[in-house]
């Protein structure tokens, strides 16, 4: 049969669900296509409010070419991704507006399930699961209302009845199912859009202080890292007179390894990386990894063995940054400058030289030009254009962020003779004080200078002498840059943190979040084997036997339960719809209804219908069948008892969903 009993309900149901989706993606899809689903889903709103008649097929295949036109020009070819989830939301949605046929609803309802779990290519969080699982609960129920007349509240509970039952098996298959390597991937999304650039330019990172976005947490082992934290991301060497890249030389070299792989002495910790499309990944100082996920190199960076659309876990070790002398080669690369305008800057570089008598003393002259000299640090720069911005910010502006600072000491270390390069990464970190972790968001966003002196590497940061303050904790915690980071931020909690309660709320989430993502989306195959070993020993040998015999034991275990839920049930035999016939008895006495007991069993039926108007309907449909069955010795079909059944369970929920 393709009748379908409860059409209006699953049509708002499925409307509801892809708005939800709509929400999810609105960062990751372009508005026009965004908006185009949700007035999708809206028409379909309206045609089921209103009773309308659905599009015809002419009308539906021209909007949908129209809407094809849109989401190709809007989002293109080259994120195959986010292509692939656009087409599935857009097939769907419009599939739902031409929906008429039980096979129609589903083919749309199993595509759902598809469809909510895209949303997890693109975010991980326990908010986000809480949310996706609350919406495949009500398309599980909207599955069931395809073939029943219950209503959705009785459907939702059945539905959530099923998901906590599949929940044990979810959590032992997490423990215990051998952690094997993907049969194959898609590639991952782009995200993390306003993220570090492999080009710096001084007004790049500033950008960067308009997003709360999450990009990593740190753990430290013990207290032995000392602040500020310099989390180096990306090394960039060649200046091309406006903005700071990383050169071919400096790409060869970070594909050698890591030639510190001693842990002595060295500072331990741990991070959980979001998600994103790029490889790089962070750590303080000179960085080493054992992770088999991450690549560390002769610079002292991490790179991802491969770009992950998920959260990675890594342990790191970090020592001081390189001692070691430069070669020739070197030399010359980190002291290259382009051919530049900055004449003003250039002639000062040369002041400060000859007035020093090594690196180290052109080093400290430079820290105290910039705090003697009314400099400033700002999160709105001036705009400034022209062939020598450098000149306009040392000697007429003043006023800038990280990026400024950085592009500029690092050309005036060069015009002097002293290698140098730009690093760009996070500076700092919020620290949550409940379970010891530092939090770093997009807003941390910092941007240094290395220079080589008779000690080797050291970090110059001129932040240091213009606003010591950002140097501790994280940019949203400045006292002085509070008003300028409130404007500039995106509004969220972060923005609302001046509020005690809000920022209760917020660090909370904060804390529940880290529990999510060290425990379950880092839960990898080292953190598997350290469980078994600490609950079996350390004898890996069975490990793969053991993960399969477990699987078959929860099949076969569920596989029992389904037959015993579903075998014959061992009764008194009793006449047909007289168990039914009670049942309705139990639930009028339980509404306070009071009947003739001396009455046939059609008269009290009658009796209850007319002091139970709310289910006058479904208990005269009862006592027809009550008639038909009973008195007119009519076969008691799996039909007829199937309906009986349904009745009972919608009288007993009707009062409730009418209240």
């Amino acid at each position: 049969m393709n009748k379908i009993k409860n059409q209006r309900v699953i049509n708002f149901s499925l409307s509801f669900i892809y708005l939800g989706l709509v929400s999810f993606f609105i960062e990751h899809l372009p508005l026009p296509f965004i908006i185009m689903l949700s007035m999708l889903c809206g028409w379909n709103i309206f045609l089921t409010l209103k009773y309308k008649q659905k599009p015809n097929a002419w009308l539906a295949n021209g909007l949908a070419a129209i809407a094809l036109i849109i989401m190709l020009s809007s989002i293109g070819f080259k994120d195959t991704v986010v292509l692939f989830v656009a087409m599935l939301l857009l097939s769907c949605v419009f599939k739902l507006l031409q929906a008429k046929t039980k096979q129609h609803y589903q083919l749309i309802i199993t595509l759902t399930f598809f469809s909510l779990s895209a949303v997890y290519l693109f975010s991980q969080t326990i908010f986000t699961t809480l949310i996706i699982s609350t919406l495949y609960v009500l398309n599980f129920a909207v599955l069931g209302l395809l073939e029943s007349s219950h209503s959705l509240k009785l459907s939702s509970k059945q539905s959530a009845k099923i998901m906590l039952l599949a929940f044990p098996l979810a959590v032992v298959l997490l423990l215990f199912l051998p952690k094997l390597p993907a049969f194959w991937q898609l590639p991952g999304p782009k995200m993390a859009q306003t993220g570090l650039s492999e080009q710096v330019d001084p007004f790049d990172i500033a950008k960067l202080s308009n997003s709360d976005e999450l990009v990593f947490r740190a753990k430290f082992d013990d207290n032995s890292a000392s602040t500020p934290y310099y989390w180096r991301a990306i090394v960039h060497d060649e200046f091309d007179g406006k903005a700071w890249k990383t050169s071919s030389f400096l790409k060869q070299a970070m594909m050698l390894p890591s030639q510190n792989s001693s842990n002595e002495n060295s500072t331990q910790y741990s991070i959980i990386a979001e998600p994103a499309m790029a490889d790089w990944l962070y750590g303080i100082g000179y960085a080493n990894s054992d992770n088999e996920n991450v690549i560390s190199n002769s610079v002292g960076l991490l790179r991802k063995k491969q770009y992950k659309s998920k959260v990675l876990q890594y342990s790191v070790s970090t020592k001081p940054l390189s001692s070691k002398k430069l070669n020739s080669v070197e030399q010359r690369f980190y002291k290259t400058l382009s051919v530049s305008n900055n004449q003003k800057s250039y002639q000062l570089a040369q002041q400060l030289k000859n007035s020093s008598a090594n690196a180290d003393e052109l080093f400290n002259k430079l820290l105290d030009y910039f705090s003697q000299n009314n400099f400033s640090y700002t999160l709105t720069p001036t705009p400034m254009r022209g062939d020598d911005t450098l000149d306009q910010f040392m000697f007429n502006n003043k006023r800038g962020f990280c990026g400024h600072y950085a592009s500029a000491a690092a050309f005036i270390f060069r015009s002097a003779g002293v290698p140098a390069r730009v690093v760009s990464g996070y500076l700092g970190g919020e620290y949550n004080q409940s379970n010891d972790y530092i939090t770093v968001r997009q807003y941390d966003a910092h941007a240094w200078v290395e220079v080589y002196t008779n000690a080797g590497w050291r970090i110059f940061d001129a932040t240091a002498a213009v606003a010591p303050e950002r140097l501790n904790g994280s940019l949203s915690q400045s006292a002085a840059l509070n008003d300028e980071f409130k404007n500039n931020i995106n509004f969220g909690l972060v923005s609302l943190s001046n509020y005690a309660a809000i920022n209760w709320l917020r660090l909370e989430l904060e804390n529940l979040d880290y529990q999510w993502s060290s425990w379950v989306l880092g839960f990898d195959k080292n953190k598997q084997q350290n469980l078994l070993a600490a609950l079996f020993g350390n004898t890996y040998i069975w490990l793969v036997p053991l993960g399969v015999i477990i699987v078959l034991i929860l099949i076969l275990s569920f596989s029992a339960y389904f037959i015993y839920i579903n075998r014959p049930k061992v009764t008194t035999k009793q006449p047909p719809l007289v168990n039914e016939y009670y049942q309705l008895l139990k639930w009028a006495n339980k509404e306070a209804i009071n009947y003739p007991k001396n009455a046939t069993p059609i008269q009290t039926l009658q009796h209850i219908s007319q002091h139970a108007p709310y289910a006058e309907q479904q208990i005269i449909a009862f006592c027809y069948l009550f008639e038909q069955v009973r008195y007119a010795r009519q076969p008691f079909t799996k039909e007829r008892k199937n309906q009986a059944k349904d009745l009972i369970k919608l009288i007993k929920s009707i009062k409730q969903r009418n209240l």
